[in-house]
C-alpha cells in the first residue's frame, strides 16, 4: 500500500493550489516523486491512495468542486506517465484549534469542527480502505510519502514507514526507500 500527500509531493507546492484563476498552469508533478514511483512499480503492485489536507475550502479559496477537478486533472497526468491512483481522499475541514490559530474569522465555521478528519488524524485513511473495500491488514508492506509535519505524524499514526520527499531528488529518496 502506497500512500501519498499530494501538495508539496506528489505535485510541487502552490500554496493552495486552486486559488488563484490560473491554477490550472500551476499542475507540476514533482518528477522525484514521479520517478520513485515508477521504480516502485517496477517492483511492486501498488495500490496507491492519495490522503490531502484542504483548508483552502475552510478558508473559502475554492470549493469541494475545485479539489476534486485539481485531482482530476492530476489524475489525467499521471495515467499519461503509467500511474494509476486507486482513491483520492481529502478533508475540507479544519479543527477549532487550528482554526484559532490561524485566525477563526478566516474559516467557514461550516468545515470548523471539534475534532477534524484532517491528518495527521485516521479518519480519511479508514475512509480511502473502506472505499476500496480493502483492509491494511492485506498488505504486507506500507509506505508514506509526504513533505510536513502532518504527514509524518499521520505515518507515525498509522505505524508505518515515512519519506520526508521535500527537496529531495529521486536518488535521495529511493537511498531512504533502501533503508526502511
Amino acid at each position: 500500500l502506497f500512500i501519498l500527500d499530494r501538495d508539496g509531493t506528489l505535485i510541487e507546492e502552490k500554496n493552495f493550489l486552486g486559488k488563484n484563476d490560473n491554477w490550472k498552469e500551476n499542475i507540476i508533478l514533482n518528477r522525484s516523486v514521479i520517478d520513485f514511483i515508477h521504480f516502485l512499480i517496477q517492483y511492486y503492485n501498488l495500490t496507491t491512495i492519495v490522503i490531502s489536507n484542504q483548508s483552502g475550502v475552510a478558508r473559502g479559496y475554492f470549493d469541494i468542486n475545485r479539489v476534486n477537478e485539481i485531482n482530476s486533472i492530476i489524475s489525467k497526468n499521471l495515467e499519461k506517465e503509467g500511474i494509476t491512483i486507486n482513491q483520492w481522499t481529502f478533508s475540507p475541514e479544519v479543527d477549532e484549534e487550528y482554526a484559532k490559530a490561524k485566525g477563526i474569522q478566516n474559516f467557514n465555521p461550516k468545515y470548523i469542527k471539534k475534532q477534524s478528519s484532517r491528518k495527521p488524524n485516521m479518519i480519511m485513511f479508514e475512509q480511502a480502505l473502506n472505499d476500496l473495500q480493502i483492509k491494511k491488514s492485506q498488505f504486507n508492506k506500507i509506505l508514506m510519502l509526504g513533505d510536513q509535519k502532518d504527514d509524518e505524524l499521520f505515518a507515525k499514526n498509522l505505524e508505518v514507514p515515512f519519506i520526508n520527499v521535500e527537496n529531495k531528488t529521486y536518488n535521495e529518496i529511493k537511498k531512504i526507500f533502501k533503508f526502511i
